[in-house]
């Protein structure tokens, strides 16, 4: 049975805009627009509602499409349903530059949806996205979340223009993509370091990286490989955030050791012995790997 992942991004590292934008109104008419970047090629339809392939959403998505409902807009791409208000062409592309993206990181693993597609779920207006925060019971300073196959975010930067990095975009999709691409979710301290990586990597430069993984306290090793919930303190999520990031860093330095780390992950997954799973990297143990690891951590 596959596991439903559930994973949020909070507004510290990423805040929703100030501005309050103006509603769009529905298109009906489908709109086809291929595209290419940097070597991709994808289609994408905007639909009506009723024309979606996929209309199975869970109550998240139904609260979600309640919210201003003129506003919304639907549209689908190769892998991806979308349901956004503005935008959609950006998301989309987005969209799909990271399935090949992450994808490519996972080692090209088949997608295990067998046809079906993801839900996106992309708001701009300020207010809508704080009334659906709080009819899930989530905290205001939520910036984006996944739950199984769907994912929910605000889709603005502060400034109240369409975010050119969206660190919560890649992050949250890397979740996304955990349930296409693996038949259960890795141990919290992997799953969230894989997408905090990638996040930070792909929306980044390798120096602003490590500034920003520098920044943060460090978190007990023994604490975070034991870990089942975040911290309650945020401060002190976000250095949980940093650590498991980091350890991917250092799982992930050389295009050699980036290639283990599906196998790594599977080996995780089966039976969460990191013990035996750090073998796979070579390492005799886990004392020999955290040795490893505090020599790597030095340069942070």
């Amino acid at each position: 049975m596959r596991t439903v992942w559930m994973s949020v991004f909070v507004r510290a590292v990423a805040r929703p805009a100030r501005a309050i934008l103006a509603i769009l109104t529905i298109l009906v008419a489908m709109v086809a627009a291929p595209a290419r970047a940097a070597g991709l090629t994808y289609t994408f339809h905007e639909k009506p509602w009723g024309q979606l392939s996929d209309k199975n959403i869970s109550t998240n998505g139904r609260v979600a499409l309640a919210i201003n409902t003129p506003q919304w807009r639907h549209g689908e791409t190769e892998h991806f349903i979308l349901h956004y208000g503005r935008n959609g062409d950006k998301i989309a592309l987005r969209a799909e530059e990271f399935y090949a993206e992450i994808r490519e990181f996972f080692g090209n693993r088949p997608d295990l949806l067998a046809g079906r597609k993801s839900h996106i779920f992309a708001m701009h207006v300020p207010a809508d996205w704080q009334k659906f925060l709080k009819t899930v019971s989530m905290s205001p300073s939520v910036a984006g979340f996944t739950r199984g196959n769907e994912f929910f975010y605000f889709s603005l930067d502060e400034e109240g223009r369409f975010d050119p990095k969206s660190r919560v975009q890649t992050h949250e999709m890397t979740h996304l993509l955990f349930q296409q691409f693996f038949r259960n979710s890795p141990p919290l301290w992997l799953n969230e370091g894989v997408a905090e990586y990638f996040g930070f990597r792909k929306t980044s430069t390798s120096m602003e990286f490590r500034r920003a993984m520098s920044q943060q306290k460090r978190f007990n090793l023994d604490t975070l490989f034991a870990a089942t919930d975040y911290p309650s303190d945020p401060k002190v999520v976000q250095a949980f955030y940093a650590e498991a990031a980091i350890i991917v860093d250092f799982l992930t330095n050389t295009p050699e050791r980036r290639a283990v780390l599906p196998k790594f992950v599977d080996a995780m997954i089966a039976d969460n012995n990191l013990n035996k799973a750090v073998k796979l990297y070579g390492y005799r143990d886990h004392a020999d790997f955290e040795s490893a690891y505090e020599r790597y951590r030095r340069q942070f």
